[in-house]
């Protein structure tokens, strides 16, 4: 069982083989035994299983990945791993730094394909079964990652890079054909310029009393067209958007802290504990309460449904 002693923010280990901003190692457990405890950390972590079962619990959803199966972990997404009853559970982890998927250039073009990674906080899809992938290149692609890894050759670490970039444009695509929408297709570069300034205002004031208006004139935009805009682009208010960014913090807290629920609401910005839990239960289809309980007392409940 998880409890919050067990709970940490990770940070990339200081002897990787393969230095920041690309991390790579092949994780192995005996079946029936935690893997990882609830944990988040700025990287983007890929999971290919290679052989076994484990259950991997992120944002408190749990999903079963078996052999073949792909699981996309978002940046700073809380999430956690047990091993399942049957043969040894091995998988290859790979994390990098968001900025790995992009061109030196750090370009707005591109931006708009890294973005459901990172700003948008989750992706669409967390799980990709083994069969929905048999026609991409992903399962080939993984192989070519841990050739490399494994011979550590001449470049190897750049031809990581460019096999990593190329998971994410298959996965991309695959949503794409698949008919799951990523809500990027028809922004401009001007438009993700705003989101990018929006979403790091978010990220640094989300704690303080911000309010649109405050937001408009910091975009140096009237306040009508900065609500109408966010709108247009996103689909959710800039109100909306802030207390996403506040429920998605408030799960970090819930996960790693001992801090109440009314420290938590506090800390996230929430000045009424109680309209803190109406907008996470509107987020996360639980309480807070639930939700912190499930990690500490129910992560691993043999009776627990799988979510796949």
């Amino acid at each position: 069982m998880f409890t919050q002693l067990d709970a940490y923010k990770e940070q990339l280990p200081s002897g990787n083989d393969i230095r920041e901003p690309i991390h790579c190692h092949m994780q192995t457990s005996e079946p029936n035994r935690r893997i990882a405890s609830p944990h988040f950390h700025d990287a983007i972590e890929l999971l290919y299983s290679f052989s076994g079962r484990a259950r991997v619990f992120v944002s408190g959803q749990p999903f079963l990945m078996e052999k073949g199966d792909l699981v996309i972990i978002n940046s700073n997404e809380v999430h956690a791993i047990w091993g399942e009853s049957g043969e040894k559970v091995e998988y290859l982890v790979i994390k990098l730094d968001p900025e790995v998927l992009y061109s030196t250039s750090r370009s707005i073009f591109e931006s708009k394909y890294v973005f459901p990674f990172t700003m948008s906080k989750s992706s669409p899809q967390t799980l990709l079964k083994s069969g929905e992938m048999a026609s991409t290149v992903i399962p080939a692609t993984i192989a070519k990652i841990n050739d490399e890894f494994s011979h550590k050759d001449y470049g190897y670490d750049f031809a990581i890079r460019i096999h990593i970039c190329t998971i994410f444009l298959a996965v991309l695509r695959h949503w794409r054909q698949s008919g799951i929408s990523v809500g990027t297709e028809s922004i401009n570069d001007s438009d993700f310029q705003l989101m990018r300034q929006v979403f790091q205002l978010l990220e640094s004031h989300y704690a303080t009393a911000l309010t649109a208006k405050q937001a408009a004139a910091t975009c140096n935009l009237s306040y009508s067209y900065f609500s109408r805009k966010i709108k247009s682009i996103t689909g959710r208010s800039f109100t909306e958007l802030l207390n996403y960014i506040r429920i998605t913090e408030a799960e970090k807290l819930l996960t790693t802290t001992d801090l109440s629920i009314t420290e938590v609401a506090v800390s996230v910005g929430y000045s009424s504990t109680s309209y803190f839990i109406q907008h996470f239960k509107q987020a996360k289809h639980l309480s807070p309460l639930r939700f912190k309980k499930r990690l500490q007392q129910s992560v691993f409940d043999k009776n627990e449904t799988f979510l796949s």
